[in-house]
């Protein structure tokens, strides 16, 4: 135990008056000391919005596991989950072509889902669209009238956000050390349907076992932003 003599005490409280002086004349007019000594906030801590275009996608998911076998309707179910918190739109999953004792009901050794969903680009990146020509007139039949020449919908322009997705057993709850094949197979064949950056992949699936650990997937995936909250109608 050290035991200071009591003048230093005095020299600290005269060196300490005067570093407040000091700072107090150094802090702007009109403002604090704690005020000024705070940095200005990069731009960089703000996520800005992203604008996009929607891209539609049509795709057939074939899973042919060793470890977890999927009844058509159960692998329906986890690919729309994880394509929603990938940040995909509009996600429909249907179930289809087990074979399998289970048949359509239970697990099946190989399945399969049809999905549509929409993922979003960033507009630079996007295709541009081909440009319009005129439509030839149709061919009229004897007895029959010409067919309607059909609209192809417009790409819809879209609003976004670089939204952190990490996937691990139990996150999302619904996923677990079963789920490490298909998980795999998402993120070879599905996720490049997504705009991602900073993938960061340690899978490792081992076949004919659970693997504690193997689910380890972490990437950024430009989502579309939340719609605003509509306020609640007053009551009268």
């Amino acid at each position: 135990m050290t035991i200071r003599p009591t003048h230093d005490r005095a020299l600290t409280l005269v060196a300490g008056i005067g570093c407040a002086l000091l700072l107090a004349l150094a802090a702007p007019s009109g403002g604090t000391l704690a005020a000024a000594a705070q940095p200005p906030v990069s731009a960089a801590t703000v996520a800005a919005p992203v604008e996009g275009i929607w891209q539609r996608h049509e795709q057939t998911f074939t899973f042919a596991g060793f470890t977890s076998h999927y009844s058509c309707e159960g692998l329906a179910d986890k690919l729309k989950l994880l394509l929603q918190d990938a940040g995909a739109r509009d996600v429909k999953a249907v179930g289809g072509g087990c074979f399998g004792p289970g048949g359509t009901e239970g697990p099946s050794r190989i399945s399969s889902a049809r999905l549509t969903f929409y993922t979003l680009a960033p507009v630079a990146a996007a295709a541009p669209a081909a440009p319009s020509k005129p439509a030839a007139a149709p061919a009229r039949e004897i007895g029959r009238k010409a067919p309607l020449l059909g609209k192809k919908a417009e790409p819809q322009a879209g609003v976004g956000a670089w939204k952190t997705v990490k996937w691990s057993a139990r996150s999302p709850r619904e996923l677990d050390e079963g789920d490490c094949e298909l998980v795999e197979q998402f993120a070879r064949e599905l996720l490049p349907a997504f705009t991602t950056r900073n993938v960061d992949s340690h899978m490792s699936c081992t076949p004919h076992q659970l693997s504690l650990g193997g689910v380890n997937l972490k990437f950024e995936s430009l989502a579309g932003l939340p719609e605003p909250e509509q306020p609640a109608a007053r009551q009268r």
